[in-house]
């Protein structure tokens, strides 16, 4: 009996020499993989420097516990470079710094959290050294400090004096690569959770942006919204409306991006972004965000209230012990809190409009925010059709 008889497989050439083939095919292909990747790597990795902000060199205090290896802290800045932007009373060509957030990997318990600075919080009469400030806002000390080789310095000092959060690492994006990179992305599906109008400052007309609802957003609409502060209470109004454009963003990378976006996008905005991290540190940071659930990733705004200080109009002014109590509880070590008068915010101002007191929200939160926010536009337009029927 011959082994086929007997049940045994007997070896295919044929089936041999296709398995052989296929073997090759996958390796070719994971090498062709792996060789455009690493030509992307060396294409990207060389644009991503510290630049004009320079080396970071905070100043901290030895006596504030910063929270040890548990915390991971990085400061994240969007630059301006417009000279008509409201505020800019110094010489063109410096940038300000119009979005200002501190965020922090709680590595121990899987959590972010983020605090948002106003970008005209009052920052004292001096933006460091003793130099004399030309608007009390915070968002001229990075460009107008002492530190002129290391820019990024300025800024996370005077963080310090304020706020004593110790800083890690810093990205600067130029405000340009957030219009590029979505329009890069093809735009996001984002709510906007009420009308976006803008005011000519010299005629008065207003200009209806983006209507409520959700929009696909290009980057020139979302630099618009994220930079419009048409709002009664400004600055804190603005915060919100960016908390939006966060939560979409993060959306869409959750369910839409893949390695080879993240690659194509990195390679359009890096010449955008100064950054104390080289690529591989910004993917080990991006790969850690995606793994940690909405729900876990907690912003808030600073607490306080427009008023008038030492002669500087409408500045953003943070309440010391409304501003301690959310640093403690979110930002720093429950066995290290560091009280009110540490902090180097100033008292006894008076609010023109009253303050506020944000309780802080989770993306999560806002995801749901967005999805009944839509909800209840629609079932309002539907209301409407039917009326106009009937």
């Amino acid at each position: 009996m011959s082994k086929k008889e007997r049940g045994t497989c007997v070896e295919n050439p044929a089936k041999k020499n296709w398995i052989k083939i296929l073997v090759i095919v996958v390796a070719v292909v994971l090498l062709a993989g792996c060789s455009a990747m690493a030509y992307l790597y060396s294409q990207i990795a060389p644009a991503f420097d510290e630049g004009e902000a320079g080396t970071l060199n905070q100043q901290t205090d030895p006596d504030i516990e910063a929270g040890g290896d548990r915390f991971y802290n990085l400061l994240m800045v969007g630059i301006d470079y417009d000279a008509d932007d409201d505020g800019r009373d110094y010489a063109e060509g410096k940038g300000m710094t119009d979005v200002i957030m501190y965020v922090q990997i709680d590595r121990d318990n899987g959590k972010v959290n983020a605090f948002q600075i106003p970008r005209d919080t009052y920052a004292g009469e001096d933006v460091g050294d003793g130099i004399k400030t030309n608007t009390g806002k915070i968002n001229e000390v990075y460009a107008n400090g002492p530190d002129q080789e290391n820019k990024i310095n300025n800024l996370a000092n005077k963080i310090y004096e304020l706020f004593k959060l110790p800083v890690d690492d810093y990205v600067l994006i130029d405000m340009q690569a957030f219009k590029t990179m979505l329009n890069n992305m093809g735009g996001i599906e984002m709510y906007v959770p009420w009308d976006i109008v803008t005011v000519d400052k010299e005629t008065g007309h207003e200009d209806l942006v983006c209507p409520q609802g959700t929009h696909l957003i290009s980057g020139d609409t979302a630099e618009l919204i994220l930079r419009n502060r048409n709002y009664s209470t400004a600055d804190y109004k603005r915060l919100e409306t960016q908390q939006y454009f966060y939560a979409a963003l993060l959306k869409s990378l959750l369910n839409d991006y893949t390695l080879a976006d993240y690659y194509s996008t990195c390679k359009v905005v890096a010449h955008y972004i100064d950054t104390s991290l080289d690529i591989t540190e910004i993917w080990g940071l991006y790969a850690t965000m995606l793994k940690i659930d909405p729900a876990n990733i907690y912003i808030v705004r600073a607490p306080g209230g427009a008023a008038n200080i030492n002669g500087h109009t409408q500045v953003y002014y943070v309440d010391r012990e409304s501003c301690a109590e959310i640093l403690n509880e979110h930002f720093r070590s429950l066995e290290s809190p560091v009280e009110a008068e540490k902090l180097g915010l100033i008292t006894g101002q008076t609010y023109l409009y009253g303050m506020n007191i944000d309780e802080g929200r989770t993306m999560g939160d806002v995801m749901t925010n967005a999805e009944e926010g839509e909800a209840e536009l629609a079932a309002s337009s539907e209301a409407a059709s039917s009326e106009a029927a009937g």
